[in-house]
């Protein structure tokens, strides 16, 4: 039984802002390297700038980032669920807690990159679980990228990938839209009021 929804932020719940190839120019990430990986590559004196630029561009994408169309509708419709809902993000807590306040949006849980691993690892949803004490079978994650779709099946929760380009990945479900979820809830027994 479905007890829990689980959303990543960029991307999924705003619309995409950060310009990710500047930011791995600005930093200086090589191509094949995840960003935070190579931020914790660096020598210990080199990270404290580094990771200041990541988190200035970071919050600066929150600052103007817009919602996705009908994710306010969705977040509050989904309160009124008997579900439990986290937002999980490998963005740092700054800049998740701006969105969150600033569109008035709201969790039960917010986990971001100071909290655990970054997806793809699945520690963050693993953390999620164990929090409101379900097992992975009871909790869906909605995300928009390789690397949420990557921690959700490390973790065993079923993923749900909002595409924007209209490609779905391999062994996805694919949402055009937010509020195609209401149409997966209906199906596990959780109808819209």
């Amino acid at each position: 039984m479905l007890k829990a929804l689980f959303f990543d932020m960029d991307g999924t719940l705003t619309r995409p802002y950060i310009d990710w190839q500047d930011l791995r120019q600005r930093v200086g990430v090589p191509q094949a390297m995840p960003i935070m990986a190579y931020i914790e590559s660096l020598p210990p004196d080199q990270r404290p700038t580094a990771e200041a630029i990541v988190e200035a561009v970071e919050f600066e994408a929150a600052a103007y980032a817009e919602l996705n169309p009908g994710t306010a509708e969705l977040i509050a419709g989904l309160r009124a669920c008997p579900l439990k809902l986290a937002l999980i993000t490998n963005s740092h807590r700054r800049a998740m807690d701006h969105i969150v306040d600033r569109f008035g949006l709201e969790f039960d849980l917010r986990l971001s990159r100071e909290d655990a691993p970054l997806k793809p690892a699945p520690d963050l949803l693993l953390l999620a679980l164990e929090k409101f004490n379900i097992g992975p079978a009871e909790a869906w994650f909605v995300g928009d990228g390789r690397y949420d779709q990557a921690a959700s099946q490390a973790a065993g929760i079923r993923y749900l990938h909002l595409a924007h380009d209209g490609q779905t990945p391999e062994e996805a479900i694919a949402i055009h839209a937010l509020e195609e979820l209401w149409d997966h809830l209906q199906e596990a027994g959780i109808r819209q009021l």
